[in-house]
């Protein structure tokens, strides 16, 4: 993949980390913007006619039989070395994981989430929303906006077959709606087909993130509670709130991105974010099962409290990796890790499969 100028100016040794780390970016990023027949089409099924369905191929698996270790020599290391230019990445320790129960939030009278200081920088309070900061709506199809609120929707960072844009073209999405790097960004909006809830914004936010936006964060909240706080609102219109185009330079990182060698190694913790349905039909090995769901309390983030109920039986001095069968629910996860302090990665249940030393395995 070709990533234009910014390559241009880096050492060959920069060049070949971020082709490496953005190209796994790509492969976890892999969403179903059109709901479940879009996910089934990326990956890479007829799901319409009497051809392999992979949804399906998901349901079938769960015996152990897909998590043998891989010979590098078979066609999964070959065909993921070939295509994405992915390398082994060596890591120890092996940990048994321990399944636990969602714990419920911590509320106060009034009924708010109970916040620390330390939150504030990832999350803003409707009250203290401002015009210091841009607000960037991610919603798809909204109806209404918060007046002024600039509108890209986050599947406009996804091309046709639900990948993630090059970095490049994220940033010139972000530069011609008037962002640059340099700009505070607000995130909020939902993302309906995956249920509601601040997925789509916890997304946008693990992209600009991993783009190397320093001053993000996301409005604690919904729309709806936007309005019941008596703020006002006003008619979404195709056409974004009008700044003077800037530019945004990227500065990616890797940091937030897993790659299957890296999870494979056995050192970081696992967590599969998945419904119980799908952790007992196929996981990845060694995962623990904590569904998105055991983060929110209603459509919000849990308070920190609650969270480190939730992840207690977690070692905060090694590194989780959240994944989903597409990447939008587990940066819910990935988001509420980051929260309370853990080293927090994002990976795809998609990729473990495409690596799996099965003949036939999402290769026909």
């Amino acid at each position: 993949m070709k990533y234009g100028v910014i390559l241009m100016s880096l050492s060959i040794s920069k060049q070949m980390l971020i082709q490496r780390a953005f190209t796994a970016l790509i492969v976890i990023a892999v969403l179903a913007v059109g709901g479940l027949a879009a996910e089934c089409s990326s990956l890479g099924g007829d799901c319409d006619n009497s051809g392999w369905d992979p949804m399906k191929k998901l349901e079938e698996i769960g015996t152990g039989k897909y998590d043998q270790p891989q010979t590098s020599s078979k066609w999964p290391g070959k065909s993921r070395e070939i295509r994405w230019n992915i390398t082994d990445e060596s890591s120890e320790g092996i940990e048994n994981e321990v399944k636990e129960a969602p714990q419920k939030g911590s509320t106060a009278e009034d009924g708010s989430l109970q916040r620390s200081n330390k939150s504030e920088g990832m999350l803003v309070s409707i009250e203290d929303v401002s015009g210091a900061a841009l607000l960037l709506d991610v919603s798809e199809n909204a109806t209404e906006r918060i007046p002024g609120a600039l509108a890209i929707s986050y599947a406009d960072f996804i091309l046709q077959g639900s990948t993630l844009k090059s970095v490049p073209e994220i940033a010139e999405i972000l530069g011609k709606a008037g962002i640059s790097q340099d700009d505070p960004l607000v995130i909020y909006g939902e993302c309906l087909p995956c249920g509601g809830g601040p997925a789509a914004s916890t997304y946008v936010y693990w992209i600009l993130k991993s783009l190397g936006h320093k001053n993000v964060r996301l409005m604690d909240g919904t729309l709806e509670d936007w309005k019941a706080a008596g703020r006002p609102v006003e008619p979404a219109v195709n056409e974004t709130q009008l700044r003077p185009t800037a530019n945004y330079t990227p500065e990616f990182t890797p940091d937030f991105i897993a790659s299957y060698e890296y999870v494979k190694s056995g050192w970081p913790q696992v967590v599969d974010v998945r419904s119980m349905e799908e952790f007992g039909e196929g996981s990845i090995t060694r995962a623990i099962d904590i569904p998105y769901e055991s983060v929110l309390e209603g459509d919000r983030i849990k308070d920190e409290a609650s969270l480190e109920r939730t992840f207690s039986l977690r070692d905060k001095e090694r590194p989780v990796v959240a994944y989903s069968n597409t990447g939008v629910k587990a940066s819910l996860v990935w988001f509420a890790l980051k929260l309370i302090g853990f080293d927090a990665k994002l990976y795809s249940y998609e990729d473990w499969l495409i690596n799996q030393d099965v003949p036939g395995n999402l290769s026909d």
